[in-house]
């Protein structure tokens, strides 16, 4: 996952140097007030500086203070917790617009019955979502379905956001069938546990 596909620009980590493609790195970027931005869309406009997707890198890079090396001291106060914690909202913001993207494209499958009743027919989902508070019976009758066909399951979000998220009312159980959608939220979901610490 973190091998370059040398099909896009390459960049250095600040932390660790090493070079990767700038699509497996975290982007970040000075405001006007000397704040560092995570610019995890790569949209925010000035220079940017990356380390990788991961705690130890950022921590390393304002235990090294390599933000001010390379702004040329123009930085503020840099809090490796406050990065790590934006990080991981943008992080969360992706998976929710790709799921967005999913429900317009018919990629989705929602509800316990119906991801139940797709588990058990011919192969075709690629993973599955389930949310912080369903019922751990449900869980687990889920996961034992997804796992005998070999579907890695996540928890991410409540039943409430779920919902608003395929502009339904709560729902506690997504899966998507397979295709490029569920390969990208799949690879930013791993992303985010590893930067919550969830992994």
């Amino acid at each position: 996952m973190n091998k370059p596909s040398r099909r896009g620009p390459q960049r250095t980590c600040t932390a660790c140097r090493k070079i990767l493609d700038q699509s497996l790195l975290v982007r970040y970027v000075l405001s006007p007030h000397g704040e560092i931005l995570v610019d995890y869309g790569r949209k925010l406009p000035g220079r940017g500086v990356y380390t990788c997707c991961d705690t130890d890198c950022l921590e390393k890079a304002v235990r090294s203070r390599q933000f001010e090396r390379v702004f040329k001291g123009r930085v503020s106060i840099t809090d490796a917790k406050g990065l790590q914690q934006s990080l991981v909202e943008q992080i969360q913001q992706r998976v929710a617009n790709l799921l967005g993207m999913a429900r317009k494209s018919g990629d989705i499958v929602s509800g316990s019955r119906l991801v139940l009743a797709e588990l058990g027919r011919v192969p075709g989902l690629s993973l599955v979502l389930l949310s912080e508070d369903l019922s751990p019976t449900i869980a687990a009758k889920i996961r034992y379905a997804a796992e005998a066909r070999g579907i890695s399951c996540y928890v991410l979000f409540d039943k409430e956001r779920m919902g608003q998220l395929l502009g339904k009312g709560e729902r506690s159980v997504v899966a998507l069938r397979c295709g490029l959608l569920a390969e990208t939220i799949s690879h930013e979901i791993l992303r985010y546990k590893r930067i919550a610490g969830e992994a």
